[in-house]
């Protein structure tokens, strides 16, 4: 792959991580895009209107939940180059999800006429794995 087909990755990254108004009050960014992985990643910053409770940096499940969904869709859409909507989404929280940043990794396991599926990670500050979750996305 070149260094301009990456670069186009990228901005196909980014205008998924920017297409609707929920994302945007996410504040989430587009970091990185590699065809050769078929992966993604995409970061969200802890903001205080995340937190589980008033005290403490803990953030909520349903946050993590959109950040899971939002990378499997755009590992998706990046590989197939369209909009993939999701059709059901499954999210384990392994632990605490803490600190200043989350880090999602979004991977294509299969894109199919109809149906794509797509793995997450999600790691905090300290690199710690704190959410895993599995989208099937329409590709029709």
């Amino acid at each position: 792959m070149t260094d301009v087909e990456q670069v186009d990755l990228l901005g196909r990254l980014r205008e998924e991580v920017a297409r609707c108004p929920y994302h945007d009050f996410l504040q989430l960014a587009a970091v990185s895009a590699d065809a050769e992985t078929r992966s993604v990643v995409v970061r969200l910053v802890n903001r205080p209107e995340f937190r589980l409770a008033s005290a403490g940096d803990a953030i909520h499940g349903g946050v993590l939940a959109a950040l899971v969904d939002v990378t499997g869709h755009a590992a998706v859409a990046c590989a197939t180059g369209r909009v993939s909507p999701t059709v059901d989404l499954r999210i384990d929280f392994l632990a605490m999800a803490r600190g200043e940043t989350l880090t999602a990794t979004g991977r294509l396991l299969k894109a199919g006429r109809s149906i794509a599926r797509a793995d997450v990670e999600v790691r905090d500050t300290a690199g710690v794995l704190v959410v895993v979750g599995r989208g099937t996305f329409s590709t029709r």
